[in-house]
C-alpha cells in the first residue's frame, strides 16, 4: 500500500477577500455606533443591522466550511491509511497480549493451587506436632525412658517438618521482560434501578433540557426544578 500524496493549496484571497474584510469592518463600526434603542425607528434600524451581521457571519462561515473541509479529507486520507498500515500488526498484539496474559492466568492459578496445598500440609503438621507433644508429655509421666526418647525423636522430627514447610519458598510466577499484570475491574449491569437505590453514586443522573423544555411549565411546578420565562428577541432575515 503506497503512501498517499496529498497537496492543499490556498490563497489568500480564499480566505477573506479585501470587500469581505471591508464589509465586516463597516458593519462593526455601524453597529458600534447604536448605544440604545428607544424608538420604533431606531429598533427597526438595530434589527437591519444584525440581520446584515448575521448575514455575513453565515456566508463567511460557510466559506470557512468550504476551506476547512480539505483539510478534514486530507486528515481522513492520512489516518485510513496509517490505521490500515498498522491493522495487521494491532491484530497480533492483541492476540498475544491475550495468549500471555492467558499464561500469567494459567500460573496465577497453579501458585493459588500450591498455595492451599501448602496450607493444608502445614495444617496437618501442626495437628500432628501438637499429638506427637501430648504423647511426649504422657511418655514422660510414665516414666519410662525409652519411650520418651521415642516419643521426643517423633516430636522433634514433626517440627522440623514444619519448619521445612515454613521455609519453602513461594512459587513465582515467571514473566516475559516488559510484561506487567493487574487487576482490571470489569462490570455489567444487571439492575439499573436496583443499582441507583443502592448506591446513587454509581450511576450518572443529569437533567434532560429537550424534556424539560418539552413537557414542563412554570404553572405546574416540578419538585427539583425552578421554572421561568425569559425574553429572546430573534431577528429573521427581511
Amino acid at each position: 500500500m503506497n503512501p498517499p500524496e496529498i497537496k492543499i493549496l490556498i490563497n489568500a484571497a480564499d480566505l477573506i477577500a479585501p470587500e469581505v474584510q471591508k464589509e465586516r469592518d463597516e458593519l462593526h463600526l455601524i453597529s458600534t455606533a447604536i448605544l440604545s434603542v428607544t424608538t420604533k425607528d431606531k429598533n427597526e434600524y438595530a434589527g437591519k443591522r444584525v440581520v446584515a451581521m448575521r448575514k455575513h457571519v453565515k456566508e463567511t462561515t460557510a466559506q470557512r466550511l468550504l476551506i476547512t473541509r480539505r483539510f478534514d479529507d486530507a486528515k481522513k486520507i492520512v489516518m485510513d491509511f496509517f490505521e490500515e498500515h498498522n491493522r495487521p500488526l494491532q491484530a497480533e498484539t492483541d492476540r498475544l497480549q491475550k495468549l500471555g496474559n492467558n499464561y500469567i492466568e494459567d500460573q496465577q492459578r497453579k501458585v493459588k493451587a500450591e498455595e492451599k496445598k501448602r496450607r493444608e500440609e502445614f495444617e496437618a503438621a501442626q495437628r500432628r506436632q501438637f499429638e506427637l507433644d501430648e504423647a511426649a508429655r504422657k511418655a514422660e509421666e510414665s516414666g519410662s525412658i525409652a519411650q520418651q526418647m521415642v516419643a521426643n525423636r517423633k516430636l522433634e522430627a514433626e517440627k522440623a517438618n514444619v519448619q521445612t514447610i515454613i521455609a519453602t519458598p513461594d512459587h513465582v510466577i515467571e514473566k516475559a521482560k516488559g510484561q506487567t499484570t493487574k487487576q482490571v475491574l470489569k462490570w455489567e449491569v444487571t439492575d439499573l434501578m436496583e443499582l441507583v437505590k443502592h448506591n446513587p453514586q454509581l450511576c450518572k443522573i443529569e437533567p434532560s433540557a429537550s424534556a424539560i423544555k418539552s413537557t414542563c411549565h412554570p404553572s405546574l411546578p416540578v419538585s427539583g426544578l425552578k421554572l421561568w420565562f425569559e425574553t429572546e428577541t430573534i431577528y429573521t432575515t427581511r
